[in-house]
């Protein structure tokens, strides 16, 4: 399967000067769907506000949070989200590897965020689509009626436009397929609002907040990805930068990141890790001091829950209230000691 999809991405992907064609594997029309599309094949988004049931908990606790946002789709829960962002100019391979680590996150459980880009945003969430379906077929004959949560997590994407509209206009279909696929596409600005320059880089602290990591594929130093990375930062989230040429503009953003400190990842299994507080060796000391603090105590509250409520990480995450950092870091044990 990994080599298939190789094979298509190598063949069919072009990304000249930024502007991409779609691999032939992903055509819309080899899917069945238009590639006109407009808002109006878009439920109407729903207003979403803290006071409503499942909102996102960790939104709460970033710098500025948002007071309401926008939804098209199933509000997302229970899974932790890791976010993969980078250039929308990105290279062939950057593109390949991209939808092949999101479809394998994907796989493992893992629900995707990104920003509905051209470039690196639209190939993480295309792969996390074929993740998901790929583990809803291997599901499907053995799934029966039960209390624990389904072994698939549908993208979301946050959008720096109000809902309907879709921007970029050329990821339209990739907005309805997200949707038809159980995810969801996100603003906090009102419907009709247009994109502006300003809105994006405002949107990123919402993909990082939600975010138990931030995997940043190709990123030049001023780039809306470093911003992304440097929220994250600043909100506890784990940073992963993936390396590159070391003469490319386009990596050096990422270069920095694991010079200051960020998990240099090269697969889905090292972001795995992380998340489960493996790799904690790039973890700045801010952090680490801060988790020492609390660990004790968390560890303790979580033995008491799983003797309560067994391992499932969804329902730990449900009954203890924690963001999702919080509770793999209490799950991973002396990894601080």
């Amino acid at each position: 399967m990994e080599q298939r999809w190789s094979n298509g991405w190598s063949n069919g992907w072009s990304n000249d000067g930024g502007t991409m064609e779609w691999p032939d594997l992903l055509r819309p029309e080899r899917r069945g769907e238009s590639t006109a599309g407009s808002s109006s094949s878009l439920e109407d988004p729903r207003l979403w506000k803290p006071s409503c049931h499942q909102w996102p908990e960790p939104l709460r606790w970033i710098a500025r949070p948002p007071q309401e946002l926008w939804i098209c789709g199933n509000k997302p829960m229970g899974r932790p989200i890791i976010a993969i962002v980078g250039s929308r100019k990105a290279s062939v391979a950057g593109l390949r590897w991209t939808f092949q680590l999101a479809a394998e996150l994907s796989r493992s459980g893992f629900r995707i965020v990104s920003g509905l880009a051209l470039g690196i945003d639209a190939a993480a969430l295309d792969g996390a689509l074929l993740g998901c379906e790929e583990a809803k077929r291997s599901a499907a004959p053995t799934m029966t009626p039960s209390l624990a949560p389904a072994p698939f997590a549908p993208p979301m994407a946050l959008l720096g436009n109000g809902l309907p509209a879709i921007y970029p206009a050329k990821n339209r279909p990739l907005a309805r397929r997200i949707v038809q696929c159980g995810g969801a596409l996100i603003s906090e600005y009102p419907p009709g609002t247009a994109p502006r320059p300003h809105h994006f880089p405002h949107r990123n602290r919402l993909i990082s907040g939600c975010s138990v990591a931030v995997v940043v594929v190709e990123a030049t130093l001023r780039s809306g990805s470093m911003g992304t990375a440097r929220h994250a930062l600043d909100q506890g989230c784990e940073v992963c930068a993936v390396p590159g040429p070391v003469e490319s503009t386009s990596h050096q953003g990422c270069h920095l990141l694991i010079r200051d400190g960020a998990h240099l990842v090269t697969c889905a299994r090292d972001i795995i890790e992380v998340c489960a507080g493996l790799g904690v060796a790039g973890c700045r000391a801010g952090i680490e001091g801060t988790a020492r603090k609390g660990l004790s105590a968390d560890q303790r509250r979580l033995e008491r829950e799983r003797k309560l409520h067994g391992d499932d990480l969804c329902r730990l995450h449900e009954v203890t209230g924690w963001s999702p950092i919080r509770l793999l870091r209490a799950w991973s044990g002396g990894a601080f000691d």
